[in-house]
């Protein structure tokens, strides 16, 4: 196929990109509005049908029960078990997109979500498509998109079901955004975990003398302070205090205390490290009566940064270089999104998506020259690995 002609007809896809995008904004999909998130995949199934998949809704597990994510199936005459992952939810609130609709300025194409990702399912919506038609490509056994309903908080009512589908397939390939200028590719993304520290101290009066009561509040304030140098930025870990309480009244001695510590890590082994040195800090104590404890849960693990992810990842550079003239740097997600799930099960590569800014603000916006370059580097990835050259295939994969 010439190569020129493909990017010439990805060119050409961009206003219906565009078109898809719009709708898809202006419906409103934060993760909690339920009415909003059944409107969205209403349509993504009238849609994903009218192009031959065969749609089914699977129900959010606990506690994200009455969300559906979609999973969305072409069947080819290939090899091939390719897993795409979307997510359809958003950050905004109910009304969000009535306020501030889809519209475009210069390059820039704004709404709630319009990057992060609905762009993304709309480059689908219209590439499919041109994959079938134009490059002729059905050379696959199995073509499954997820559209997740819950992706922005967790993905606590999708994550054993992405587990389960790329345990079934070969390569998963994530939507998510490429960097500003829509010219990475996503090889690490952190994971997270929330620790709780808890402090236990003594009311009293607080006009009384200071020995009858012991003060949780201060306690904790120290202890805060002991443990704010946790974070190494040369090993991609972050320790931040994000919540905090203390205190039922103004005139008593507060004799409980807590706080959140959100902790992310590009190396699974920083989890046991930061929670060992925090067990270590807060033995130290401003007060020597007070009690102070500590529980950590981890919520995601990190993934990617290694042999695997970096071999994907150097394919399809070497493609958009050659083909597209394009050179494809590195991405370190700051963040954790499914493809912590995926990889744990078979080899994922994220960063398919298009550019995006200020993401998760009233600012975000898609760089409209991003959508074709992008739609061309997925399509010709999705062909690769249909010829089996991006990683073994079926049986093959197991021997």
């Amino acid at each position: 196929m010439d190569k020129n002609n493909l990017l010439a007809q990805c060119t050409a896809k961009v206003p219906e990109v565009l078109r898809y995008s719009q709708t898809l904004v202006n419906m409103d999909s934060g993760t909690d509005d339920l009415a909003g998130l059944r409107h969205e995949a209403e349509y993504l199934t009238r849609e994903f049908s009218a192009l031959g998949a065969e749609v089914r809704w699977l129900e959010a597990a606990h506690p994200r029960e009455g969300s559906w994510n979609l999973a969305v199936r072409f069947k080819g005459s290939g090899k091939a078990k390719i897993l795409i992952l979307t997510h359809y939810d958003t950050v905004f609130p109910a009304g969000e997109a009535a306020r501030r609709p889809f519209h475009i300025h210069d390059d820039k194409a704004y709404g709630p979500g319009v990057a992060d990702m609905q762009t993304s399912i709309a480059m689908l919506l219209a590439g499919i498509p041109l994959l079938h038609g134009f490059m002729g490509c059905r050379d696959y056994d199995t073509l499954t998109i997820f559209c997740n309903a819950d992706e922005e908080t967790g993905s606590w009512g999708s994550r054993e079901q992405i587990v389960r589908l790329a345990s079934e397939h070969d390569i998963t390939l994530n939507m998510e955004l490429s960097g500003a200028n829509g010219d990475l590719i996503t090889v690490s993304g952190r994971g997270n975990a929330n620790g709780i520290l808890r402090i236990k101290g003594k009311a009293a009066h607080s006009a009384a003398e200071p020995p009858a009561g012991v003060n949780a509040g201060l306690e904790l304030a120290y202890q805060l302070l002991q443990l704010a140098h946790l974070s190494d930025a040369d090993k991609r870990t972050a320790v931040n205090a994000t919540l905090g309480s203390f205190g039922t009244k103004a005139n008593i001695i507060p004799d409980t205390a807590e706080a959140t510590l959100n902790i992310r890590v590009a190396d699974a082994a920083e989890f046991a490290r930061v929670e060992r040195d925090i067990r270590a800090i807060i033995e130290n104590r401003l007060f020597p009566e007070s009690r102070v404890s500590f529980e950590m849960q981890i919520a995601v693990q990190p993934y990617g940064n290694n042999p695997v992810t970096l071999d994907l990842a150097e394919k399809v550079r070497s493609l958009a270089r050659t083909e597209l003239g394009m050179e494809l740097g590195y991405r370190h997600a700051i963040g954790s999104n499914d493809t912590s799930f995926s990889a744990q099960v078979c080899p994922s590569l994220d960063g398919f998506g298009p550019g995006c800014v200020a993401m998760h603000t009233a600012d975000e916006y898609l760089p409209i020259s991003s959508v074709a370059p992008r739609l061309y580097i997925l399509l010709r990835t999705i062909e690769e690995i249909c010829k089996g050259n991006m990683v073994a295939l079926g049986k093959e994969k197991n021997q």
